[in-house]
């Protein structure tokens, strides 16, 4: 991107200062962003031309076309000449799986540390950090793998951090429990443990008893509740938290992002006395997140239910306005809850959206 605007801004934010930029700030970066990826995405200019929605007629951050996830999975929307890193959603197939390019990972690196410090890290500078995940050299195309890659190294102790899933004599990637409890029996202060919610799932599976960690430890849940034997509504994973590996229910902090996305949003419960089950998930300043109604793709009233739509400004080498097929409720102070996956049923807007994208 010629103008760097927006990485600057990123980069100096810091975890204390306010999570929400004024309005004019963040529509100003919008909008700039915007101009570039309609200049540069050619399947994204056409869509957004058929809703005359250029840059010489967009004021508002809101008005930016958002793109469906699927879109990711039929056309190549990258604004950069050169890739040097494509992420992939999982699928069985290549045709089953989205895209995301980069030209750069500067956008997403800065977009990773600070919001993971001010959600998960804010008491202090590094911990003991081990993943219930593949490493970023397992799954070389997985943006879960590489953002908790990029985290281990930042805000992990050295010697004590790793991760914890490892291939078997078939090449198939598995949960490590051995390493894991030789690993703990070895640290004796304080952990993190980090993983999607069915790699906890089988960690609880496989436990003998109870495996209380020691106090100030916590977690982080990158969501994914279906595991491979079976699948654990959110109440139960995080009453197993609290009561199998003894965490204070205040130390338990849920991530919610996707491949399509560079920004992370997090429960805000760290170290503010509000148990997961009342944290609101909040997004660093450079993302937003608006409710939509299902059918019409419009803005919802904030308390209503919608689907979520993502404006994330690090996006810069694909499209800043992405729309999920998730459901959840906005709240007036831009906090939101995710309620799930919408059905097939929920999704008339967005195929329609994806039908215009494709024509």
């Amino acid at each position: 991107m010629s103008d760097p605007r927006i990485l600057a801004a990123i980069r100096s934010w810091s975890h204390g200062d306010a999570l929400v930029w004024p309005d004019d700030e963040f529509t100003g970066l919008a909008l700039e962003v915007f101009a570039h990826q309609y200049a540069r995405v050619e399947p994204y200019r056409r869509f957004c031309d058929r809703r005359g929605a250029t840059p010489d007629r967009i004021t508002r951050w809101q008005e930016i076309p958002a793109v469906p996830t699927e879109v990711f999975k039929r056309l190549r929307l990258c604004a950069s000449d050169d890739v040097v890193r494509t992420f992939r959603t999982s699928g069985t197939t290549v045709a089953e799986r989205g895209q995301h390019h980069f030209g750069t990972l500067d956008y997403y690196r800065a977009a990773i540390f600070e919001p993971f410090r001010r959600f998960c890290l804010s008491d202090r500078h590094r911990i003991a950090m081990l993943v219930l995940a593949p490493s970023p050299g397992e799954l070389e195309d997985s943006s879960l793998s590489f953002m908790l890659g990029e985290l281990v190294q930042r805000f992990g102790h050295p010697l004590a951090s790793g991760f914890h899933f490892s291939r078997d004599a078939d090449g198939e990637l598995g949960f490590d429990l051995d390493g894991l409890l030789e690993t703990l029996d070895l640290i004796g202060g304080p952990v993190m443990l980090l993983g999607t919610a069915f790699a906890f799932v089988e960690l609880f599976d496989l436990m003998e008893g109870d495996l209380l960690l020691p106090a100030g430890s916590r977690a982080m849940e990158t969501g994914g509740t279906k595991g491979r034997t079976r699948e654990v509504a959110r109440p139960e994973l995080y009453a197993a938290f609290e009561a199998r590996l003894g965490l204070d229910p205040t130390h338990c902090v849920a991530e919610y992002s996707m491949t399509e996305l560079s920004s992370q949003a997090y429960t805000d419960s760290r170290g503010r006395g509000v148990p997961w089950s009342e944290a609101l998930f909040r997004t660093p300043p450079w993302a937003r997140v608006v409710a939509v109604d299902a059918v019409t793709l419009e803005p919802v009233e904030p308390g209503m239910r919608g689907l979520l739509r993502w404006y994330d400004l690090a996006n810069v080498d694909s499209v800043l306005a992405v729309q999920t097929s998730d459901v959840g409720v906005v709240h007036r102070d831009g906090g939101f809850e995710l309620l799930g996956r919408a059905s097939g049923a929920e999704l008339r807007g967005c195929s329609l959206s994806v039908e215009e994208i494709l024509g």
